[in-house]
């Protein structure tokens, strides 16, 4: 099959991808619209729900926080679109479990995303909320 001459389909393709990256840039998760959906991981903390909630909202870095409801303790998280994928939203919502809490973390694509990247920047995520909740071993001189 013979490449095509023209510049003209390729020029297309790139201002295509330009537009679908911005589009999922300017995306933000709300609590009202983002669903949890089907890819759900749990996390258990040894926190308390309120403790827990306000950790999640005080996040930064590689994911930041779009919207929470404190009244159902639900925050949504994203992150921005890379090489690979189109950024994601992570709904999360923090329940009472013992002394502790638990936390259901979900998954949504900003664009259409599936397969292996997805699940594994799920685990990303939830790994970046476990770093967050060990505290650091001061050092005895």
């Amino acid at each position: 099959m013979a490449l095509p001459t023209s510049p003209f389909p390729y020029i297309v393709v790139a201002l295509a991808l330009v537009a679908a990256i911005i589009f999922a840039s300017g995306r933000k998760g709300s609590v009202a619209s983002t669903r949890l959906g089907t890819r759900r991981l749990e996390l258990h903390l040894p926190i308390e729900p309120a403790a827990a909630f306000a950790l999640l909202t005080g996040m930064s870095g590689r994911y930041k926080v779009d919207d929470s409801d404190a009244a159902s303790r639900i925050v949504i998280l994203s992150s921005r679109p890379t090489f690979a994928t189109w950024g994601f939203f992570y709904p999360i919502i923090v329940h009472a479990a013992g002394t502790g809490s638990r936390l259901e973390i979900g998954i949504r694509s900003k664009l259409v995303q599936g397969g292996p990247l997805v699940g594994r920047a799920h685990k990303h995520c939830v790994a970046a909320i476990e770093e967050l909740t060990v505290l650091p071993v001061a050092r005895v001189a």
